[in-house]
């Protein structure tokens, strides 16, 4: 799997910050329900709650320039092939 880079989900083991499997969960969820909040936080970041604090920073200071850095960084490093 190719890692995501977004400020909600932890680079390295995936884990996302979404606050109704955590704080606010409640058995009333569906499966459906959680699936469109996963989808809804990863168009829309919650750059205050970030799993990545740099691009929590980032986005919290609208740094795209540094935005758009980091990313090719981390696509470098999670996506594109290794030669050997």
């Amino acid at each position: 799997l190719t890692k995501i880079f977004h400020p909600n989900v932890h680079f390295k083991i995936g884990e996302i910050f979404l606050d109704i499997l955590k704080n606010a969960w409640s058995p009333t969820w569906t499966l459906q329900s959680v699936c469109r909040a996963i989808i809804a936080l990863m168009a829309h970041p919650e750059p205050d709650n970030p799993l990545n604090c740099d691009l929590g920073n980032l986005l919290r200071s609208d740094d795209i320039r540094g935005f758009k850095s980091m990313a090719s960084m981390y696509t470098n490093l999670a996506a594109i092939p290794k030669k050997n």
